[in-house]
């Protein structure tokens, strides 16, 4: 066989194989909920999160909210069963806001859950079209103590 066809089809497999080992690495992040990273298992692993914020503490450089876990979509293959515990809990975003981002909103998070501070810090955060939450009641939740 000729060196060059040789040369082709090693280089095509190993570009394949990288898209592959990059696509599990970046695109196997799995939908948690609070009570879920409040307890060891998850700790420093990088989840996805989908919630409605439901107060906010401070915004600017560093975003500081409260929220409560949303049902990720059902026709996402990686969402988990809708019958597991929701919780609610502290989120820590450091970056610009995204657009859309305020009270009662609807966002996907990611990023990892940082017991020391009992919040999860989000590395990542999107909002979602208004049109999907708008309408929607927010819950009532305090936001002193512990949430």
């Amino acid at each position: 066989m000729n060196l060059k066809i040789v040369a082709v089809v090693l280089l095509f497999a190993v570009a394949i194989g990288a898209a592959l080992a990059f696509t599990f690495v970046q695109g196997g992040l799995e939908y948690r909920t609070f009570p879920e990273l409040a307890g060891t298992s998850y700790a420093g692993q990088r989840v996805k999160m989908k919630v409605q914020v439901v107060a906010i503490e401070a915004t600017g450089e560093t975003t500081v909210f409260h929220a409560i876990d949303l049902a990720p979509e059902a026709t996402d293959a990686k969402a988990a069963p809708d019958n597991r515990a929701r919780g609610r809990g502290k989120v820590i975003y450091k970056g610009a806001e995204p657009q859309g981002f305020k009270l009662g909103c609807h966002a996907t998070l990611e990023g990892r859950f940082d017991s020391g501070q009992g919040a999860f810090i989000a590395t990542s955060m999107q909002t979602q079209c208004p049109s999907k939450y708008e309408g929607q009641e927010v819950p009532k939740v305090p936001v002193s103590g512990t949430p």
